[in-house]
């Protein structure tokens, strides 16, 4: 059974918001926006999209003309 228990974090520890039973196996997910990226790696992060982009055309585009993908 799933259950959502909200809670906070306080000296980097997770506490929630109601008591939990012993042995209680937990996942915590971070809710809230997302942290703020500085303007030069959300270029660098698109540079490296543009990069990848460019790679699988290369990658599936067309055989070389008398390449080993050629018609004999």
């Amino acid at each position: 059974m799933n259950v959502i228990v909200p809670g906070v974090v306080r000296d980097g520890r997770v506490v929630p918001d109601t008591p939990l039973p012993e042995e209680a196996r937990v996942e915590v997910r971070i809710v809230g926006p997302p942290p703020e990226v500085p303007p030069e790696l959300l270029a660098e992060f698109e540079a490296w999209g543009r990069a990848s982009d460019r790679a699988l055309q290369l990658a599936e585009g067309p055989a070389p003309e008398g390449g080993s993908d050629a018609r004999r």
